[in-house]
């Protein structure tokens, strides 16, 4: 089966060549390379057309370079769906250009997704923390122990639904993406991997897991969306009530995956609000927590989230008690303020400590070297004598 790589890059003028390196050594005859650069002002598209003027490519593998020109609003939807749109091969995999394939891992799975069959499979990958210099293991790592042999359809849809939405860790079939009409959306958001995870998920017919490390996100670089403390975040409610939306009156089991996603995805927001936003994040969690079924929340939800700092601000705006979050919000700054002061004066009186013991060694110091012009100066009058 060949592969449509689709890369998306936007001022990745650091990365694009290691991204386009790797995938190309992922190839095979017969599958093709799509760049879409969404507008990048720095020199990713220099090094994308040097790249492509220049790749030593395995035979019949052709490149597709898409300038847009200018950037389109919202994230990667946009380009997404142009890749998409150039896509004429068996598979679509989709890789953000500051990432990376792993050559010794993407062609093995590539033979396990054509064994299986299935409109999609979704692998395993890494992070680096670019600021730390360092891998670790995704936070859904946990769940490939929930992958097992007896699962009915609606226990593995969810299991599907719970982990990570990036589109970088599936090998879609081409074809039933066009049959589903399946698309990013479109608009003045970021995330939007998320409703199009649970588009992907729910017209399935059929799917695989398999945990194998194929492709390595960077995370804690400059400019990153997910490094996203402001506006953006709001995206998460646009992309619930859509979620919500798709999903029919009966069907509990999913509100309940869907409400769960928009409580987990929540909490994570709660580390890293911007002071700036937090009113209207408040409002629209709010709105979307009150929407909430009494019985699917008292049954499935905050049993779950008991205890949990997430737990509390859920039952305070479900209350509508919009102030005593942003008071626990102000609280939990200036917490987070007395802590980094106590870090500071730990660190002062470090400083400190390590200062006298200079001073002191400075002082043994002089101290040795009065001695030492003592007894050089009685050893030279014992000589004159």
């Amino acid at each position: 089966m060949s592969v449509s790589f689709i890369i998306t890059s936007y001022n990745i003028e650091n990365y694009i060549v290691e991204c386009l390196e790797s995938v190309a050594a992922c190839t095979r005859t017969g599958d093709e390379i799509i760049i879409v650069d969404d507008g990048s002002t720095d020199a990713t598209t220099a090094k994308v057309r040097a790249f492509v003027a220049s790749a030593a490519l395995p035979e019949d593998i052709t490149l597709h370079p898409v300038f847009l020109g200018a950037n389109t609003f919202g994230g990667v939807g946009i380009a997404a769906n142009i890749g998409m749109d150039h896509a004429s091969k068996d598979i679509v995999f989709f890789v953000d250009g500051d990432d990376w394939l792993n050559p010794e891992t993407f062609n093995p799975c590539r033979d396990v997704f054509k064994a299986r069959g299935g409109d999609f499979m979704l692998v395993n990958y890494r992070e680096f923390d670019e600021r730390a210099n360092k891998y670790k293991t995704p936070a859904d790592q946990a769940r490939w122990a929930n992958v097992q042999k007896g699962l009915d359809k609606q226990a593995r849809l969810e299991l599907a639904l719970s982990f990570i939405a990036v589109p970088w860790r599936k090998f879609y079939r081409r074809q039933f993406l066009q049959e589903s009409r399946l698309r990013f959306p479109e608009g003045d958001f970021f995330f939007e991997d998320n409703p199009f995870h649970w588009a992907v998920c729910r017209a399935a017919q059929g799917f695989s897991f398999y945990d194998q490390v194929i492709c390595y996100h960077r995370t804690n670089r400059p400019g990153q969306t997910m490094g996203s403390t402001g506006m953006e975040l709001l995206a998460f409610f646009t992309h619930y009530e859509s979620i919500r939306d798709a999903i029919a009156a009966t069907e509990d089991q999913l509100h309940l995956a869907a409400m769960r996603w928009l409580i987990n995805n929540m909490s994570w927001h709660l580390g890293r609000l911007h002071p700036n936003v937090q009113r209207l994040w408040g409002q629209r969690a709010m709105a979307c927590l009150q929407d909430f079924p009494e019985d699917l929340w008292q049954e499935g939800i905050a049993p779950e989230f008991l205890g949990a700092a997430i737990g509390d601000v859920c039952e305070q705006l479900r209350g509508r008690n919009l102030q005593g979050f942003l008071s626990g919000q102000q609280i939990g700054r200036l917490g987070q303020q007395i802590n980094n002061l106590g870090h500071r004066v730990n660190g002062l009186h470090t400083d400190l400590r390590k200062l006298q013991r200079e001073v002191q060694n400075t002082k043994q110091f002089a101290q040795s070297t009065r001695n030492i012009q003592e007894y050089t100066a009685l050893l030279a009058l014992h000589k004159k004598t």
